[in-house]
């Protein structure tokens, strides 16, 4: 055997099957999608859609990126796969066909407010990637299903489904103060209002004193808002 020959065998680095085996496995356990879309929401929910990479997501994991292509194969389905995992997550056992079109109207907005707050920085990956599954779109069956319970058509009933998920996501992207941030107080509010001459923002100085209460109460109003007009429709389309 050739000198140059020898040389290359006894410098190759051997090669570890323990080694091997981290690269593409986590702590022992083969790497599954499942734990692909949680760690990415869970990289999402703590850092942003900005911290959130394939080679990020590797390391997150434990693992070469490359090892996360096989399962997921580009950013695109990895997007999709937050957006159906923060929709599963709708609780849809809170509807109930014997209560009002009222109550199950604001109940299921809830419900999606709820799932969408415990998620609150996947909201630009919602608007940009809306649901396209199975499992991302049943809670989307369950409102238009409510609707078409109320007396709304087809057309109005997916045009009403459009108008309710838009008001929840409006409302979490303008979401509660960040923990540890308390609402403005209403001496700050006070001080801040009279930087604004009343004879030019007399509506805006009446109103904004209630501004603290929008969150809390303010959502239920809008959605009971939205309701009554689409109710109204649905009686419309039966007279």
């Amino acid at each position: 055997m050739p000198a140059n020959k020898k040389t290359y065998l006894a410098a190759k680095p051997k090669r570890s099957s323990a080694g091997h085996s981290k690269r593409v496995q986590i702590k022992g356990a083969p790497l599954r999608r499942e734990q692909i879309v949680r760690t990415a929401l869970a990289l999402v929910d703590r850092e942003g859609l900005k911290a959130l990479s394939m080679r990020r997501l590797g390391a997150e994991l434990g693992v070469d990126p490359m090892a996360v292509y096989y399962h997921v194969p580009n950013k695109q389905a990895l997007l999709d796969a937050i957006v159906e995992a923060v929709m599963a997550g709708i609780d849809l056992s809170v509807d109930h066909p014997e209560d009002s079109p009222e109550q199950r109207i604001l109940t299921a907005a809830q419900a999606y407010r709820d799932a969408m707050l415990a998620h609150a920085n996947a909201l630009p990956i919602l608007l940009g990637h809306g649901p396209s599954t199975p499992a991302a779109m049943r809670p989307v069956e369950l409102l238009i299903g409510i609707l078409r319970d109320a007396g709304l058509p087809p057309a109005q009933a997916f045009a009403g489904m459009q108008i309710i998920a838009a008001a929840v996501r409006g409302s979490v992207g303008m979401g509660p103060a960040p923990e540890g941030v308390s609402p403005p107080a209403p001496e700050q509010i006070g001080a801040m209002l009279r930087l604004f001459p009343p004879n030019e923002f007399p509506n805006l100085i009446e109103a904004m004193p209630f501004a603290g209460e929008f969150f809390e109460h303010g959502f239920e109003f809008g959605v009971g808002v939205i309701t009554h007009g689409l109710l109204g429709e649905a009686r419309k389309g039966r007279e």
